[in-house]
């Protein structure tokens, strides 16, 4: 087990390690080349995925830090542990308290996948589990103004439907839904948007939207609109309107997380 906790806390140390070389340092230490990760949030497959997402996280979450709590559980090739993500000021704007449990497989003293779900929110409300449940073009401009995909499913109806272009088959369900928004978000955390204009016609309603950020190095900007239908005040239906690659890319599950710019 002492060389487990040892595997472990090294993860840990990936998620804490803001300096990009010694981050994928460790990483060639833990993870085997092809390793994956997957959350309820995202998804990640092998080295440069994998330390992309991480810096990701980093860059939301600034100060924060993450920590293994009590022991790990192993059964064969199997591991189970526990870890926290908290502020390191605990009155830091946008502090975040969220806790979790991994399930990973270790082969060759190395980890080749890890499974992680969030357990319930504490007593004391996270930011995102204070906000009513609800969608308005207001919380649509302030989603966008600050992305957090843990907020999404509050919007959404559980059959939500998602129309987006250069996929013939809908988005279906919030999980699938949330996993679209975070995979933009991870591959682009300066992603925004801008509410240019919008209109209601019955339960529907139309925004006019202009989009702007970095993807694969490169400023990007361009325009769509989304015909939101509403059911209870919740997102039944979206259709989205945009003819840029990225989008496309997006509503077929392509999109992978890219490098972010180097802290320290």
């Amino acid at each position: 087990m002492e060389h487990l906790s040892t595997l472990i806390d090294r993860y840990m140390q990936i998620w804490n390690e803001t300096d990009a070389a010694k981050r994928r340092g460790l990483i060639a230490r833990t993870l085997g080349e092809s390793a994956s990760y997957l959350d309820p949030l995202t998804h990640a497959y092998g080295h440069e995925c994998i330390d992309a997402m991480v810096a990701g996280v980093q860059q939301r979450f600034p100060g924060h830090r993450f920590e293994r709590i009590g022991d790990i559980d192993c059964l064969q090739d199997r591991l189970r542990f526990r870890w926290r993500m908290s502020p390191q000021k605990t009155d830091a704007t946008g502090a975040m308290r969220v806790e979790g449990t991994d399930f990973a497989i270790v082969a060759d003293g190395l980890l080749q996948s890890i499974t992680g779900f969030h357990d319930p929110a504490p007593a004391q409300p996270t930011p995102a589990a204070a906000r009513p449940r609800g969608w308005s073009v207001q919380s649509f401009a302030a989603f966008w103004n600050k992305p957090d995909p843990a907020v999404v499913p509050r919007a959404l109806t559980p059959d939500v439907a998602g129309y987006w272009p250069g996929n013939p088959e809908p988005v279906r369900g919030i999980p699938d839904y949330t996993r679209r928004i975070a995979d933009l978000v991870a591959a682009m955390p300066d992603f925004r948007l801008e509410v240019a204009e919008h209109a209601v016609n019955g339960d529907c309603v139309f925004i006019h939207w202009i989009a702007r950020g970095t993807h694969e190095g490169r400023a990007i900007e361009f325009n769509g609109v989304d015909r939101v239908r509403m059911r209870d005040g919740l997102v039944a239906e979206n259709r989205i309107f945009c003819d840029h690659p990225l989008i496309h890319a997006l509503a077929q599950g392509r999109l992978q997380p890219h490098a972010a710019p180097t802290t320290a």
